[in-house]
């Protein structure tokens, strides 16, 4: 079974700084905490049998490897990316079994905020949790909808 990482690169030319080198935000869109994985981890992480059977290690692997979308949730999170907010969503295929090396990660201080892909009046349409994570600019450090990503976009590009 193939496996997927979402991300989307939201242009941001206009929104650097000398603390930002980038021109775009990028969005990880993750799944947040699945319960199971898609498939098992002896099949989905190289050599887990020999992880530390207990340990903060180990649930910070199968918790990173579960981010990971199937398909038919990074179709659906297409075609609601799209929908809702006009940009697109990109994918890098990954073939388990997972090296370590190869499983998503983020260096915390590279993330400047998530993203919640609902209000509290909008019903969830997706059939998994999903949220983004946000890197690329320091300054977005209180993000937590997409709705106000894009409007700080917006202000400071002078719209």
């Amino acid at each position: 079974m193939t496996l997927y990482h979402a991300f989307s690169l939201i242009d941001s030319s206009r929104l650097l700084s000398g603390q930002n080198p980038e021109s775009f935000v990028r969005v990880d869109w993750v799944c947040y905490l699945r319960d199971e994985p898609l498939i098992p981890y002896e099949r989905l992480i190289v050599d887990f049998q020999d992880l530390p059977q207990t340990g903060k290690k180990k649930l910070w692997i199968q918790r990173r490897a579960n981010y990971l979308l199937s398909l038919e949730e990074v179709d659906e999170l297409k075609v609601y990316i799209e929908k809702q907010y006009s940009f697109s969503v990109e994918i890098d295929a990954v073939q388990p079994p997972l090296e370590l090396e190869k499983i998503p990660q983020f260096n915390e201080e590279d993330i400047t905020g998530t993203i919640i892909l609902r209000d509290r009046d909008e019903p969830f349409p997706l059939s998994v949790g999903i949220i983004g994570m946000v890197s690329g600019h320091r300054d977005l450090i209180n993000i937590k909808t997409v709705e106000e990503l894009l409007g700080e976009i917006d202000k400071r590009n002078g719209m």
